[in-house]
């Protein structure tokens, strides 16, 4: 089975590249040991050969019999390097199923670490918000506070009970703190702005 990248879990085939990854890793091993065993014997095999040689060049063996013995040992060895290739040949399949899996691992973890990210700032936005938003409701309770305050001194004045000049001190504070509450009020409705933004993702 091959495992393209992009697969998802909703696929039908989809395999989880961890399960890829042990699957594979007995089967390498394995085969690996195998692959192994088998270059040791083509290299005894060849050792033989050599070994036959020699003993047709001191004349201790006959033509024909080196002729019977190398066709016996060419034989298995030609049987033996084509399984050598069979063996290569999946290691290779393996090797590409490891390294797809593999990156299909990373993309995963990339992926975990970025929806855990997120998670933490739609979390760090959602306590800012509320601390916010209740600054936010102090702001407007302020507001009517002082505007409270500005009809008081309005019917003072009117009444005659508070000099002019006493009047004209409040009026200038009162929206001098008007002015300062607008600014913090437009900095506020910003940031929730930007804080809504990041919770809802």
């Amino acid at each position: 089975m091959s495992h393209h990248e992009g697969s998802s879990p909703q696929d039908d085939f989809y395999v989880d590249p961890k399960e890829v990854l042990t699957q594979y890793s007995v089967e390498w091993v394995s085969l690996r040991k195998s692959y192994d065993e088998l270059k040791q014997q083509l290299s005894s095999i060849q050792e033989e050969l050599n070994i036959l040689d020699k003993k047709l060049e001191t004349g201790s063996i006959t033509d024909q019999e080196h002729i019977k013995v190398y066709r016996e040992k060419w034989a298995q060895s030609t049987e033996m390097i084509q399984v050598k290739r069979e063996v290569e040949n999946r290691l290779s399949e393996i090797q590409r199923e490891i390294r797809v899996a593999n990156k299909q691992l990373k993309q995963m973890e990339i992926e975990q670490n970025r929806r855990e990210k997120m998670e933490q700032e739609r979390s760090h936005a959602m306590i800012e918000w509320m601390s916010l938003k209740q600054g936010f409701d102090l702001v407007d309770a302020r507001r009517a506070e002082i505007n409270a305050e500005s009809d008081n001194i309005e019917m003072e004045r009117r009444s005659g009970t508070i000099s002019d000049e006493k009047y004209r001190e409040s009026r200038i504070g009162q929206i001098r703190q008007l002015a300062e509450l607008s600014v913090v009020e437009s900095d506020v409705k910003r940031r929730l702005a930007e804080l809504l933004q990041i919770i809802r993702g």
